[in-house]
């Protein structure tokens, strides 16, 4: 009777609890709802918002939609569209001329024109300047005003990726303002663009604020602005973000695990919803022997390590949003640029990928040490799981980016879980160059290495999706790469926060992409 008298008084007052918890969500939500404000949690602190000196994802999302580009890549409907240009032509593949719209300001109240085009392309092309991600500004050569608001862009070799870099990575500087600092490198802690949204404050520690431009020239149409204040703390512990969130101090959070999307969904006050993002993940092998570990180099090695995982209980149970999730056929999207493949991914077969190890001299098995960048370390730890049922012992190393580029670049990857923004540029040229670029080649194949070259060279994309198919198709025959799946944003949120989908992508988040019921 005492265990029962005991138990109704938890009850009673984990039902208290909840329904004061309950109050407080509602309450702290519709005073930002009455405020028109939106308050966010980020992962990863920052100082400044400057993807050309520190690029970073949780930066990204704010980059563009303070910053514009000259034009949009407008994935939906797969055409290249104006932006701060009103007009833009190819007039060969070394020149591109652009005029620009005349009715553009800056933040600060500087009017944009031809001379801020000039000086920020001429700027990040100049070789004195040591940037991350050199190669996506280094190939102009310069830019010819030819007046007030008409420019032409002149390349030093021809890249079919122009459009591309103009779109998602060159976006423009007020050029008064950047050459009046004494470090051009400090441009990003006053943040002056000419998108949607203004830094109204950025803080390393309390965050960063934005704040709508009223009568913004573009009307919402590629870029919307549906809140007026946008607020995100930096929150580095996701536990934290989520006792935020349920106690009414945050309204939105992005990239929780597959528990708490199960446990939020079933608190009334908020929803779970999962959006796409074209972010690729995948397991790379060492088919070129690059480790000190040589059994990747041999295709039916590379081919049960693939054929142990079932994709589909994968997405049902481990990966967020899974269900709503891409299982990509190829290391690209379909909707990428170029993107086509005429064969699959190896299917889930235990019983062939044990076959298979004994056919290669594996009956008993091998060691394996499976490499995974630090966010992901959960899918690898359930990679790792399935293929010890085939004979592979595969122990996990995770580590964060800034290590993981080091060892990759040093050939110490033996197998590695990662995963790559693909939708942040969706063409299947990207992909390529991160997966065979430079020294993040693991595999050296002479037939993908020549069609990445000749597909260079070729600006049409009909003719380069044709050189394209057939690295593909080989990186499925091959096993080079295990691309596992679209890794899904999977959002929490306060039900009167409504998501929207964005106009120009499939799956790069922005600010404008949320916002309060009306």
């Amino acid at each position: 009777m005492l265990e029962f008298g005991v138990c109704m008084i938890k009850r009673a007052y984990l039902s208290i609890f909840a329904a004061g918890l309950t109050a407080l969500v509602t309450t702290a939500a519709l005073a930002q709802k009455a405020d028109d404000n939106v308050r966010i949690a980020v992962n990863d602190s920052f100082a400044t918002l400057d993807g050309f000196h520190a690029p970073s994802d949780e930066s990204s999302a704010f980059d563009r939609i303070v910053y514009l580009s000259l034009i949009g890549y407008d994935q939906k409907q797969k055409q290249w569209v104006p932006i701060l240009a009103k007009s833009f032509k190819r007039i060969d593949n070394l020149t591109i001329e652009f005029e620009l719209r005349e009715d553009v300001t800056f933040h600060n109240g500087n009017k944009f024109d031809a001379a801020d085009v000039k000086g920020t392309l001429e700027y990040l092309a100049d070789p004195a300047l040591k940037i991350r991600f050199k190669s996506r500004y280094d190939w102009v050569k310069n830019v010819e005003i030819l007046g007030p608001y008409k420019v032409r862009l002149h390349a030093s070799r021809p890249v079919v990726m122009d459009y591309g870099f103009l779109s998602f990575r060159m976006r423009m500087r007020d050029i008064e303002t950047m050459n009046a600092l004494e470090d051009k490198a400090d441009y990003g802690k006053t943040a002056i663009g000419t998108g949607p949204y203004r830094v109204a404050s950025i803080d390393r520690n309390a965050g960063i604020m934005l704040e709508r431009v009223e009568n913004h020239f573009e009307g919402g149409h590629y870029y919307p602005a549906p809140v007026k204040k946008v607020r995100a703390l930096f929150i580095p512990d996701r536990q934290t973000q989520v006792a935020q969130l349920m106690t009414g101090n945050l309204d939105l959070i992005r990239n929780i695990t597959s528990d708490d999307e199960k446990n939020l969904a079933t608190n009334p006050n908020l929803v779970v919803t999962p959006t796409g993002s074209e972010m690729l993940l995948y397991t790379t092998f060492d088919a070129a022997g690059r480790s000190k570990n040589k059994a990747m180099m041999d295709a039916r090695v590379r081919k049960a390590f693939i054929m142990a995982i079932d994709r589909d209980q994968l997405l049902k149970h481990l990966i967020p949003g899974g269900a709503s999730a891409i299982k990509t056929n190829a290391i690209c999207f379909a909707t990428s640029i170029a993107c086509e493949t005429k064969t699959d991914v190896y299917p889930y077969n235990p019983a062939e990928a044990k076959r298979l190890m004994a056919e290669a001299g594996y009956a008993n098995g091998f060691d394996l040490t499976l490499d995974v960048h630090e966010p992901v370390r959960y899918i690898a730890e359930a990679l790792a799981g399935e293929v010890r049922k085939i004979g592979i012992r595969a122990s996990i190393v995770s580590m964060p980016i800034a290590l993981y580029v080091k060892r990759r670049g040093d050939g110490e990857f033996t197998a590695f879980t990662g995963f790559n923004p693909a939708g942040t540029h969706p063409d299947a040229a990207q992909i390529l160059d991160f997966f065979f670029g430079a020294d993040r080649d693991y595999w050296q194949d002479p037939m993908i290495l020549k069609n990445i070259e000749l597909g260079e060279a070729e600006f049409d994309d009909k003719k380069r999706t044709a050189l394209y198919t057939p690295i593909l198709d080989k990186v499925n025959q091959e096993a080079y790469i295990f691309p596992i799946s679209e890794l899904p944003i999977v959002w929490a949120h306060h039900k009167d926060v409504v998501l929207k989908p964005n106009p120009l992508s499939n799956s790069l988040p922005m600010l404008g992409d949320y916002g309060w019921k009306k």
